[in-house]
């Protein structure tokens, strides 16, 4: 697979090291080839690191396995998932669960990456719905700005949300770009 083919969310493999593909940009500048700008995620470290290629270096496109996990606990050894399929618990360190830790309650589905055998990664449900246990009150025509306020999650997660929105509400996250998307 050539490198214009990249998508967000497909695994490669560069030097010997697994990333995430976070975003493929192709950009062109005048009179020059073709470049993908690619930004990645090591799968193993949990940085982020940005490539640039021609468009048509070829990538090692790794091909994973999606395993259903539910999340049962967090305790001293990592992150607990039971392995839906064959009801197998596994335990997951921080370096893997990452930033997916805010879109973590009790006996929810996510799904676990795996390769050779191991779980490289896990991806959460693209919404979630959430408890807003902090946020400041909002007060009629107060839209002098954007219309737009903090506010904490059950989880620890802050995100963005409009003022109607009140301590006790239920909001949904899309949990790709860790914004509001409507009260439930």
């Amino acid at each position: 697979m050539d490198a214009i083919d990249l998508k967000s969310g497909m695994i490669i493999e560069v030097d010997g090291v697994l990333y995430t593909v976070m975003s493929a940009v192709h950009t062109h500048a005048q009179q020059r080839r073709a470049v993908i700008r690619v930004k990645c995620r090591d799968l193993k470290s949990g940085r982020t690191n940005e490539f640039v290629w021609r468009s048509d270096k070829p990538v090692n496109v790794i091909y994973v396995e999606e395993i259903p996990l539910n999340y049962l606990f967090r305790d001293s050894t990592g992150y607990h998932f039971m392995n839906s399929n064959t009801y197998e618990q596994i335990v997951l360190p921080n370096e893997i669960v990452g930033d997916n830790v805010y879109y973590l309650l009790e006996n929810i589905e996510v799904t676990g990456i795996a390769h050779d055998g191991k779980i490289l990664d896990i991806r959460p449900p693209i919404f979630i719905d959430l408890k807003v246990i902090e946020t400041e009150p909002g007060f009629k025509g107060d839209t002098v700005q954007a219309a737009k306020k903090p506010a904490k999650l059950e989880t620890g997660l802050t995100v963005q949300v409009p003022l109607f929105v009140n301590i006790g509400d239920v909001i949904r996250i899309d949990t790709r770009t860790n914004e509001y998307v409507t009260r439930v």
